[in-house]
């Protein structure tokens, strides 16, 4: 049975070139069943073929390729993003997506990406926790936000929505952001009063996490699973189980 494909670019080219693609060096294994150039028409298109797999390309101009999620509340269908941007976002798609290709791309790319797909198919993806991310990526169109940390050869500037959670070095901080970890002379409290008016929780003496981060907790524990696979404290002393669900969802 070939792999039902739907494309989602709102550049009339890009489609093109992704269909003929998938003719060109697939066509026994691939059947393109519709091109969309905007998220309203890719949703129906979806409800209508339940495709396999969706190219979905993210910066378009009515809605963004991330926010195609928040219209299904179960996501039977695996994604490929097709995308120009080479920021931090990338390291998120790439830990919770099954692949992406970035724009201009070639054959060689576009077989690997196919090759991923066939290999893993079969493979659950955990889409509660690929949505979580998207939303948390998606927010880097909203919140601008951007703080500045010295470190030891100058300062770094770094988009406060990037950030995953900061930890305390004595005097000193680790600054943890999706993709990277960053050491700085500034203390966890001096962090804290930068990032006050974020989504920002101190949840322990030596720990404070971005909420849009957070996955789950283990009461058993006492620790907080974040979307990135990590798992960090809470003080106990600082948060009762319901004083922390209030913190989280405030």
């Amino acid at each position: 049975m070939k792999i039902k494909v739907i494309i989602v670019d709102d550049e009339m080219h890009a489609r093109s070139f992704l269909r003929k693609f998938c003719e060109r060096y697939h066509s026994d294994t691939i059947d393109v069943l519709e091109e969309c150039s905007s998220v309203e028409s890719a949703v129906r298109a979806i409800k209508r073929y339940q495709p396999d797999l969706i190219f979905l390309d993210i910066q378009m101009p009515d809605e963004n390729g991330f926010e195609l999620l928040k219209y299904f509340d179960k996501i039977n269908f695996e994604i490929i993003f097709t995308t120009a941007y080479k920021e931090y976002a990338i390291q998120a798609i790439k830990k919770s997506a099954l692949d992406y290709l970035v724009k201009p791309f070639g054959t060689e790319d576009f077989n690997i990406a196919i090759s991923r797909y066939i290999s893993k198919k079969n493979i659950k993806i955990d889409f509660d926790r690929f949505k979580l991310l998207t939303e948390n990526i998606n927010n880097q169109f909203v919140d601008k936000q951007r703080v500045v940390f010295p470190t030891k050869s100058g300062f770094e500037v770094i988009q406060a929505n990037s950030i995953v959670y900061c930890k305390s070095d004595g005097s000193y901080s680790n600054i943890v952001t999706i993709d990277k970890e960053y050491f700085t002379s500034k203390s966890l409290k001096e962090i804290s009063e930068v990032l006050m008016d974020t989504n920002f929780i101190r949840i322990h003496k030596s720990y404070l996490v971005n909420k849009n981060y957070i996955k789950s907790f283990k009461s058993d524990e006492y620790k907080l699973d974040l979307i990135i696979g990590e798992s960090i404290p809470v003080s106990d002393t600082l948060f009762t189980k319901k004083k922390l669900i209030d913190a989280i969802s405030s």
